[in-house]
């Protein structure tokens, strides 16, 4: 599940029963299933080798080149043949990740970019289609990581909605219309235009706001392009009344969830009116 870890099951195995008739033929059978399962399956991507290596291109200022990123519980790495484009990165070497649909990352590093009087070197990495997607990459990174992450997708289990609101997302060129959620594990955004779509961990909050009953703002950890040390703020304006007590309500869930542990309980979410 997104921001936890999963554990493993075991299964009991039956023992002490008579074999019946025919069983050695079965059991060469079932040998031969075990090899092709075994050798002859494709690899699993990401979580069961503790990385995921994708083929990608890396973009330039001008033009691009390829190679193979890899992350794994270290942190990640860009082997490629253009050697002054290679990245060996612990996680604490990177100030923020973006995730976007469609097989897209970007690596916010704390390298200076010379002609831009030291801004942040950004490293813009896309693949194409295949075993590894970008819910798989904002999940592994999720469980590997405690810097900012911005998840610009939706994830691939979006879990029971505790508080759900629909909204019109407020940008500078225009907004969007969707549905603003909160779950046990995660906040998300749903919009049809699906680069629209957030989710955040509630680590990767701020603070939440309202300016009225018919506001709502979330204040993000994610960095603001062109403002150092500024935060995203994301705006949204409510097709229905937060009532003071339901906003009192979720104000305290959000921030129990952010482990604040400054509150006490909070009950089920209240019907939105």
């Amino acid at each position: 599940m997104p921001c936890e870890k999963s554990e493993a099951r075991s299964k009991k195995s039956e023992a002490g029963r008579k074999p019946p008739c025919g069983s050695g033929e079965m059991s060469w059978i079932m040998v031969g299933v075990l090899f092709a399962t075994i050798f002859l399956a494709p690899p699993m991507a990401g979580a069961a080798e503790g990385e995921i290596s994708i083929e990608v291109r890396h973009h330039h200022a001008i033009g691009s080149c390829r190679g193979t990123l890899i992350l794994d519980s270290h942190g990640a790495r860009y082997e490629t043949n253009h050697k002054q484009d290679a990245r060996v990165w612990a996680y604490e070497d990177i100030r923020q990740w973006q995730v976007e649909n469609g097989g897209k990352l970007k690596i916010y590093s704390y390298e200076d970019r010379k002609w831009r009087l030291g801004a942040d070197k950004t490293f813009q990495f896309d693949w194409a289609a295949g075993k590894v997607t970008s819910q798989q990459v904002d999940e592994f990174l999720k469980a590997h990581t405690a810097r900012p992450i911005a998840a610009w997708l939706l994830p691939a289990e979006t879990g029971k909605a505790i508080y759900e609101f629909p909204v019109k997302h407020l940008g500078g060129r225009g907004g969007n219309q969707g549905r603003l959620l909160f779950t046990d594990q995660l906040v998300m955004y749903q919009s049809d235009q699906k680069d629209a779509n957030r989710n955040w961990c509630y680590q990767d909050l701020e603070s939440i706001a309202s300016a009225g009953i018919y506001d709502l703002t979330l204040t993000t950890y994610e960095q603001q392009k062109f403002h150092y040390a500024s935060r995203r703020v994301y705006n949204f304006q409510l097709k229905r009344g937060l009532t003071p007590e339901t906003y009192d309500e979720l104000w305290r869930f959000v921030n129990q969830k952010k482990g604040l542990g400054l509150y006490g309980p909070v009950g089920p979410g209240q019907e939105i009116r």
